[in-house]
């Protein structure tokens, strides 16, 4: 029987502070947490400046699409229950989504009775009826533009997740670029890794 030697390929991360023994974060991990704080301890201001502003921006409107969303929520349900006589409480998504496209309920179920999807039937207690075609493409509009809003705000959180990622590599660059990072292998008897080292 002859014993196996496992070689695992590992990758770990070392950082060496110049000014003090404790422990510190290194600049690429402070921009993770906040675009522009690893180049601003790098001594890039006018970069740090660039990232922190455009995070600031990107927030800004995050939170005026979802507050826009939820004001038009707001007004499509109080008009929902103007015009068509609905109870707003509990209801779900796509119970507005339907209304949106069926005059009364009654129509709404006897479609869905033909097409045999008798699990999106309605009781009495979800009924609806529009005064009129014109308010339920009015109320309709008014829910698109909500759903519009929100969907932009996810989007604008994906924009604001790359800021976070964009600022961190661009301090690993500046790292490299002042030659304070480097890789080392790290060898031992079953290990075989890379060490990468940041002095900060």
């Amino acid at each position: 029987m002859f014993k196996k030697t496992i070689l695992i390929l590992s990758f770990s991360i070392f950082v060496e502070s110049t000014y003090s023994k404790n422990f510190l974060l290194n600049p690429p991990t402070k921009s993770i947490l906040i675009p522009g704080w690893g180049e601003s301890t790098l001594k890039r201001k006018d970069q740090s400046k660039y990232f922190f502003i455009f995070e600031m921006s990107l927030w800004t409107s995050y939170l005026g699409l979802i507050l826009s969303s939820k004001h038009k929520k707001n007004q499509y349900q109080a008009y929902a229950a103007e015009y068509a006589g609905v109870n707003p409480n509990y209801k779900n998504h796509e119970y507005w989504v339907d209304i949106g496209n069926y005059l009364d309920i009654h129509q709404h179920n006897a479609e869905h009775l033909r097409w045999r999807f008798i699990n999106d039937l309605y009781s009495n207690d979800f009924s609806w009826n529009w005064s009129s075609v014109s308010h339920m493409k009015k109320f309709e509009k008014m829910r698109i533009d909500s759903d519009m809003y929100l969907k932009y705000g996810e989007y604008m959180l994906g924009v604001i997740t790359m800021n976070h990622i964009i600022s961190a590599i661009n301090s690993l660059y500046i790292l490299k670029l002042e030659k304070k990072i480097q890789l080392k292998p790290n060898f031992s008897n079953t290990k075989l890794g890379i060490q990468l080292i940041v002095r900060i």
